[in-house]
Order: C-alpha cells, then sequence, then structure tokens
C-alpha cells in the first residue's frame, strides 16, 4: 500500500503500540488512531511523512516525549495529540514550527515548560487546546497575531505568577475578532480583572476565568459582549457589585461568580435573561431581597444564592410566573 494517502483506525479498540514501519508510506497525507487503547511511545519514523496534513492520535495512553522529527512537518494543519500521557518541553522545544496549522489541541497529558512566543508565520491558527497540562509562566503577549482564533484553552496548567500583571495578555486578545471561547480557569492567574475584557471579539461566547487569584470589578461594559453564552469567574477575589447591564446580555446561558466577596444586591435585570439555566453566586456578601424578576427565567434549571446576606420572603411571585 505504498500509495496510500489517508488511514484511518480511529474509535476502535486497538492495543499495541504504533509501527514505525508507517514512516515508509512517503505519500500518507491524513493519519488517524484516535479513541483507541495505544500505547508506547509516538515513532520518530512519523516524522518522515512530509506530505502529511493532519495527525490525531488522540484518546490513548501514549506516553514518553515528542519526537523532533515531527517538528519538520511543514504541511501539518491539524496536529491532535490530546488526552494521553505524553511529557516533556513540548512547546518550548517545538517553538510552533508548523507554518499550515489551523488545529494544535495537546490538552489533557503532562506537558511542562512555558508556552513559546507566537511566531506570525503560524497566524492561520483556529483552535490553540493547551488544558490540562503543567505549563508554567507568563503567557506572552504574542498571541494577539493570532487573527483567526476561534478557541483558546489554558485552563488547568499552572499559568501565571500570582501577582498583577498576570493577564496583561488578554489585551493582546482584543485584536481576534473570531475569538469565541477563552478558557483560563484554574491556573495561578493574579492581578486586577482587566478591563479590556470588555473590548475581547463580540463573537465571543464563553469565558471561563474561575479558580484564580483575580480581584477587581466587574465591568459595567461588559455587555459589550453580546453572544456571551458562558460568563465564569467563581472562585477568586472578585469585589464591588454584579453590573445591572449584565442583564442586557440575551444569550447568556450561565452565570458562575460563585466563591468571591461581590455585595450590593442582585439585580432585577438578570429577569430578563430567559435563556439563563444556571446562576451560582453562592459564598458572597450579596443582600437585600430576592428579585422576583428571576421567576421569568423560564430555562433556569439550577439556581444557587446560597451563603450570601439576603433578605425578606421567597414569595410565590419568586419562583412562579
Amino acid at each position: 500500500m505504498s500509495k496510500l494517502q489517508a488511514l484511518g483506525f480511529g474509535s476502535n479498540g486497538l492495543t499495541g503500540v504504533i509501527p514505525s514501519t508507517l514512516g515508509n508510506l512517503s505519500l500518507l497525507q491524513r493519519f488517524s488512531v484516535a479513541y483507541n487503547d495505544l500505547e508506547g511511545g509516538i515513532p520518530h519514523d512519523l516524522g518522515r511523512l512530509k506530505s502529511l496534513t493532519l495527525l490525531y492520535l488522540s484518546i490513548n495512553n501514549l506516553s514518553g516525549t515528542v519526537p523532533p522529527s515531527l517538528y519538520n512537518l511543514s504541511s501539518l494543519t491539524e496536529f491532535v495529540l490530546t488526552q494521553n500521557i505524553l511529557s516533556g518541553n513540548f512547546l518550548s522545544n517545538m517553538r510552533f514550527s508548523f507554518p499550515q496549522l489551523r488545529k494544535f489541541s495537546i490538552g489533557l497529558n503532562q506537558f511542562a515548560g512555558i508556552i513559546p512566543e507566537t511566531r506570525s508565520n503560524i497566524s492561520g491558527l483556529e483552535l490553540l487546546e493547551l488544558g490540562a497540562n503543567y505549563l508554567t509562566g507568563q503567557v506572552p503577549n504574542s498571541l494577539g497575531v493570532l487573527k483567526y482564533l476561534q478557541r483558546l484553552n489554558l485552563q488547568q496548567n499552572n499559568l501565571g505568577r500570582g501577582i498583577s500583571g498576570d493577564l496583561n495578555f488578554v489585551n493582546s486578545l482584543t485584536n481576534i475578532s473570531s475569538l469565541r471561547q477563552l478558557s483560563l480557569a484554574a491556573n495561578n492567574f493574579g492581578g486586577m480583572l482587566p478591563n479590556s475584557i470588555v473590548n475581547l471579539s463580540t463573537q465571543i461566547q464563553e469565558l471561563y476565568v474561575g479558580f484564580n487569584k483575580i480581584f477587581g470589578s466587574i465591568p459595567e461594559e461588559i455587555s459589550n459582549l453580546i453572544n456571551y453564552t458562558i460568563f465564569g469567574a467563581g472562585e477568586n477575589d472578585l469585589t464591588g457589585v454584579i453590573p445591572t447591564s449584565i442583564g442586557k446580555i440575551q444569550s447568556l446561558r450561565g452565570i458562575w461568580l460563585s466563591r468571591n466577596r461581590l455585595s450590593g444586591l442582585l439585580p432585577s435585570t438578570l429577569g430578563n435573561l430567559s435563556l439563563l439555566y444556571n446562576l451560582n453566586i453562592s459564598h458572597n456578601d450579596l443582600g437585600g431581597n430576592i428579585p422576583t424578576s428571576l421567576s421569568y427565567c423560564h430555562n433556569m434549571e439550577i439556581l444557587d444564592l446560597s451563603h450570601n446576606k439576603l433578605s425578606g420572603s421567597i414569595t410565590q411571585n419568586t419562583l412562579v410566573n
């Protein structure tokens, strides 16, 4: 099968190792063994597949480091190693060597090291998935050159130093008009919640910054993000009030602000969010009555306002309209 151009073994029950003889298939463009039970390392010989555009090795039990020979696969557009047991300073060594790259996903592994400065030669990248690894250091401002980026997932690492300035890179992301999802949760980011979040793409739908060390307040201009569906900022040190303008974001489905130090009243404008199904503002310092307007949130499935300083009574109109 020396003329083979596409080889797919995905979603089976395959075991054993990836054979190094695959490197002899010089015309191979697409290779997938995702969703199997393969183990062992990634063969060095895969680096001989100079025509390879798609490489899917995700959701196996592959271990060891990524062989440097793969850095020379300049035709790669999709590089997916998600959910294995791979390790090493892959990112630091690789330095984004793939100029045609559109999808780069290495989450749920054991990669360490820093996120290198982003080169303009990968400006066509649409998905950058680095979540659930052991990455450290600061996030480079050069991510802003990724003008076609739609999803950026950095969650569940050890990024940041727990101090002011950790989130400066967010300013550079405001240049990316295509950004739809930004996941920064469960890191070591400190400093003030940057006002620049309100200048992120109006296309953004999901923002996750929870489980960090972020302080400051939620800006009133949050309503600029008209296509928001999920806003997750729980488990931080946010203070101030929940802005009334949040009720203008008609697309919101989930708001997670638990375990902060938010105060003031629950805005009655939350009742404008007819698509809202999950509202968790527990463990804060909110006071006053529960607004009866919440009864207009007809899709609400989870409402958690526990551990606050709310007063008044729960009336019929609070829950049913």
